[in-house]
């Protein structure tokens, strides 16, 4: 709900994203929208009282309820510190600003990941106008090599101030090599894991998912496979029936709208007739542990904070984010992620076709601009 993650006290029109527009409404919208409100204050009149237990309270919901109670934590404290100040909800950085005492706010513009969520850059917001700022321009991490690919891919952001790489030398290359003890693989999409994890598998990989391998929707998967052979009565999730009249339809929503997660799913079960065997395979060649494991499986936004000796970035990125259609703040979103992408290797990061394709561009663009 918009409203828990906001920084409001009262819930509004405002937060019903889907007239969040300039047009005026219909009357008969006007008439909606009237009704939903009452009908959202109501939940939330529900989930706020500790006597009715109609709407059980979430993680979101009583953060919420604290930050509209305008703490005051001078009493206890005499300063605060926000972490990764780059992507909080507003209802976190109201927390923090409306404090009285010594604020100081740590992270990087450039790790901004979650923006589709909601979250705000409280390094750049206006209560941080007076902030003293420090920049953060050295890493132990790597070596000047990846520095040099993370300063390319910031180059294209407008950023000035220089990435130095002061760890232990570091290889850029275009492949892992086969002989590695273990490696990590990054991916753009949850289908993108899923479809390496397949072919891996076939090699007797032990393979470790960062965040577990029931967060990465395989049951979702395994119920579209039985959607697209008509088998409905095999499939769990009814949102998918809901949805979608049949597969084909689905189909067409994915190749229209060019959603990656979608498109790579149809490709999946395409090219695995036998895919929940196959997905019995990976849950068999699981294990939890990295010193278990002879690779480790993780989108980029998980890999966040996270460091390896030997990474590779699967081909699954495949938004381009210098593309001129694309709009300014879908191009620093991805930009963004492939960025600290790069940055979690420690001795041997292998690239993907998009980050040579950028780096390519960044050569070409610098040739033109010599004299």
């Amino acid at each position: 709900m918009p409203f828990m993650a906001s920084k409001d006290l009262e819930l509004l029109e405002d937060h019903f994203v889907r007239f969040q527009s300039n047009r005026r409404l219909t009357s008969v919208q006007q008439q909606y929208m009237s009704k939903a409100l009452n009908l959202t204050r109501g939940v939330w009149e529900k989930m706020v009282d500790i006597n009715d237990r109609s709407v059980p309270m979430t993680h979101d919901g009583y953060l919420k309820l604290y930050q509209m109670s305008q703490p005051d934590l001078s009493q206890r404290f005499g300063a605060i510190l926000l972490d990764e100040g780059q992507d909080v909800n507003p209802v976190i950085a109201n927390l923090v600003q409306i404090q009285k005492i010594t604020q100081v706010t740590v992270g990087d513009r450039h790790q901004q990941l979650y923006r589709f969520r909601g979250a705000v850059d409280a390094l750049n917001s206006p209560a941080m106008r007076d902030a003293e700022k420090h920049f953060l321009t050295q890493s132990f991490r790597f070596g000047p090599a990846v520095a040099y690919v993370a300063n390319v891919i910031l180059s294209f952001k407008g950023e000035k101030i220089p990435l130095q790489g002061l760890g232990q030398p570091t290889l850029v290359k275009r492949a892992l090599p086969d002989d590695l003890p273990h490696r990590t693989h990054l991916h753009r999409t949850v289908s993108g894991v899923i479809e390496n994890a397949l072919r891996l598998v076939n090699q007797d990989h032990r393979i470790q998912w960062i965040g577990g391998i029931d967060s990465y929707s395989l049951r979702d998967l395994e119920d579209l496979f039985y959607f697209s052979r008509h088998m409905n009565d095999q499939v769990q999730q009814r949102k998918l029936l809901n949805d979608y009249a049949d597969y084909d339809q689905y189909v067409v929503i994915a190749k229209a709208t060019q959603d990656p997660e979608m498109l790579r799913s149809i490709k999946i079960i395409e090219n695995y007739p036998d895919l929940p065997k196959r997905i019995e395979q990976l849950r068999g060649a699981s294990v939890t542990s990295e010193l278990d494991a002879t690779v480790t499986l993780s989108t980029a936004h998980r890999a966040k904070g996270l460091e390896w000796d030997f990474v590779g970035l699967y081909d699954d990125f495949s938004a381009d984010p210098l593309s001129p259609d694309i709009d300014a703040g879908k191009r620093d979103d991805e930009l963004n992620l492939l960025y600290v992408a790069v940055t979690r290797a420690m001795k041997i990061l292998a690239v993907n076709s998009l980050v040579i394709d950028i780096m390519q561009r960044f050569k070409d663009m610098k040739q033109r601009s010599k004299p």
